[in-house]
């Protein structure tokens, strides 16, 4: 008698039976499905992966034992129904995973690297293979198309790979609100693209550590990302957008931006100006440059018409920040100049006004102030007096504003701090430069004489002078330590021998307009006494009123007033023209203050000789400050031009004497 037997298979959520048989061949389909399977549980072999990747080898092999071909045709049918419902791609978070199917994983994983991987889906209650490769190897990867050493399974894998890759090959930017952005990244973007949009929403800037000597750079990640299914959605700070265009191109990508910003402005400007030549140059480096960058030109050497050539150039809504409030004024004053824009027309924001125009000017305080209200009004930003932009309390004017095109105007964008490296990475970087003794040789800015005067400190200061020094050299408290050498700086400051030194200088420049820029409200005001007499001086300090301001500059422009101190007041960006001597009787150890002091008495090149005096209070902390100042490197390169043109050495250091 012949002994029959019957098999049960499962596979996912079915079961199917197999009709009697003789024993032996029962045994041989036992030792293929088992090899199929994952074990037998309760006489039911549990069919696993392997049938979904070696589907055909399996339906070959049954075939062998010549069994009942209506239990094999089911078998295999309800395995290419499986599979059908089964994804053939996957995308993880740094992984793309291609099923398995009738071809060898392994063999795949040899030639192109992968990794076998089990996942179950919602359509199978078993787990499925795939190959999981990284992202950033699939443009490599769909390389292998055609490859005829591949298994064509694999290879109509990687064709449906291709079609998805080139379907979703578009990157969304929209807006977040009025200060952020968001780049929609698809699956496929490599990780070197993810990286540099991190990159971008990342700013380095230095901090001073009072336990420590040496600045320190910190990173702040501006970035937010959040997974939406199969995209990566990454929130940047608006300044970004003008970069990122250019950063998906790069990755072969097609960018689209659905921000709206303002387009053509309205009202009409006019050039009624003419660019010098170094002007023109650095309009078009700016324009080259993406309209991102920064311009660095000296004190007078008209930055100001560069901008408002870019503005009538791009005839697009535009803003300018300024530092202060006379920058404020005196930049609505060129765009009526030189656009023939009416005053109604041109906003401010800023001295108590908040009226936002297509063209408006701002201190950069009103514009961090109202950043919600300006943020999406601009497609163009001009940052005058640039430098300022990486100050704590000011960036995030340029990090949340939206506008795309970015000009920074500075004579001196490198800062004590070093955080120039914020103003260029919200600005851009530097794109035009010419010194100033090319300046003066192109007899656009002035010459100029610098003479150092070092004053002794009288008797009866320089012992209380002394007697703190000591202490300063035996302070261990730090804040304390700090205090007294402000202290040692005040007494070196306003030293009163100062003023016979100024009265002097006076004299010999009585004709002339001049400015004086002292350390401290008090010194401004002994100065003006003591000079009186001599000549017309006005003191101009933050605490002085907008009207009585604009009375002073009014009246130093006309003549009326020849003597100007200033106390924190027209360090940055003063037009005065005719002025032609500077006299630096207290200041910080800033190069660009000291340059920006200097650079007042600078324009007007033909014929002037301009005169900055250093007066310095000998033997104390006031010389080591002007040291620092460097004021022998303001005539480097030119002292033979004006030796030979106006007779008088470049640089002299002096020590007076009041008994001369």
């Amino acid at each position: 008698m012949i002994s029959l037997a019957k098999i049960r298979v499962k596979f996912g959520n079915e079961i199917l039976e197999s009709p009697e048989m003789d024993i032996r061949d029962f045994a041989k389909l036992v030792s293929i499905l088992r090899k199929f399977s994952s074990g037998v549980v309760n006489g039911v072999i549990n069919l696993d992966w392997r049938v979904i990747a070696f589907t055909d080898d399996l339906i070959n092999k049954l075939r062998e034992i010549k069994i009942d071909n209506v239990f094999i045709e089911k078998l295999s049918d309800i395995v290419k129904e499986k599979v059908k419902e089964v994804p053939k791609i996957i995308i993880e978070d740094d992984h793309v995973l291609l099923l398995v199917h009738n071809y060898n994983p392994y063999e795949i994983a040899e030639k192109l690297g992968g990794e076998l991987r089990l996942r179950v889906t919602r359509s199978m209650q078993i787990e499925v293979p795939y190959l999981a490769f990284n992202r950033g190897d699939i443009f490599s990867l769909i390389s292998y198309v055609d490859a005829q050493d591949l298994a064509l399974n694999f290879r109509n894998i990687l064709k449906l790979l291709k079609e998805k890759i080139e379907r979703e090959n578009v990157i969304y930017i929209t807006s977040y609100g009025v200060k952020f952005i968001e780049i929609k990244v698809p699956w496929n973007a490599p990780s070197s693209l993810i990286k540099e949009l991190k990159e971008l929403g990342t700013i380095e800037y230095y901090v001073s550590d009072p336990s420590e000597e040496e600045l320190q750079l910190k990173s702040e990640k501006l970035y937010k990302i959040d997974r939406r299914e199969d995209t990566l959605v990454i929130r940047l700070p608006s300044f970004t957008l003008t970069r990122i265009e250019n950063i998906i191109k790069k990755y072969g990508f097609t960018p689209k931006i659905d921000i709206s910003l303002p387009q053509s402005i309205k009202i009409k400007i006019s050039k009624n100006f003419k660019l010098m030549s170094h002007q023109e140059e650095a309009l078009n480096r700016w324009m080259d440059a993406n309209k991102l960058g920064t311009v660095v030109i000296p004190t007078g050497g008209g930055k100001t018409l560069i901008a408002l050539a870019a503005i009538v150039k791009m005839k697009k809504p535009a803003i300018i920040f300024v530092p202060n409030k006379l920058l404020l004024w005196q930049w609505r004053d060129r765009i009526k100049k030189f656009l023939l824009v009416p005053e109604e027309k041109i906003g401010i924001l800023g001295a108590g006004e908040r009226n936002i125009k297509e063209i408006t000017v701002a201190t950069y305080q009103s514009g961090v102030k109202y950043i919600e209200k300006i943020a999406d009004k601009f497609s163009l930003a001009i940052f005058d007096e640039g430098h300022h932009v990486p100050a704590r309390t000011f960036k995030d004017v340029a990090l949340y504003l939206r506008a795309p095109y970015r000009m920074a105007l500075s004579a001196t964008p490198r800062r004590h701090d070093k955080n120039e490296i914020l103003l260029f990475k919200l600005s851009g970087r530097i794109v035009y430069e010419i010194s100033f003794p090319e300046l003066v040789r192109q007899g656009i800015l002035a010459p100029l004489a610098v003479r150092k005067i070092l004053v002794p400190l009288p008797n009866e200061y320089m012992k209380l002078y002394k007697s703190l020094e000591k202490e300063v050299e035996g302070e261990k408290i730090p804040l304390e330590k700090k205090r007294k050498i402000n202290r040692l700086i005040e007494i070196a400051r306003d030293n009163p021998n100062k003023i016979k030194v100024l009265r002097e200088i006076v004299k010999r420049h009585k004709d002339e307009k001049m400015f004086i820029f002292a350390g401290s409200i008090n010194f401004a005001e002994t100065i003006k006494l003591s000079i009186k007499d001599l000549i017309p001086a006005e003191v101009l300090t933050a605490k002085t009123s907008e009207v009585e301001e604009k009375r002073i500059l009014k009246a130093f422009l006309d003549g009326e007033i020849r003597a100007l101190i200033l106390v924190k007041k027209g360090e940055e960006g003063l037009d005065v023209g005719d002025a032609s001597v500077a006299i630096i009787a207290g200041g910080t150890k800033q190069i660009r203050e000291f340059i920006q002091r200097v650079g007042r008495v600078l324009r007007g090149g033909v014929n002037k000789l301009a005169w900055v005096y250093e007066v310095v209070t000998k033997d104390t902390i006031e010389e080591a400050l002007s040291r620092a100042r460097r004021a022998r490197e303001l005539v480097r390169g030119i002292e033979n031009f004006i030796s030979k043109n106006f007779k008088v050495k470049a640089f002299k250091v002096e020590v007076w004497n009041e008994n001369r």
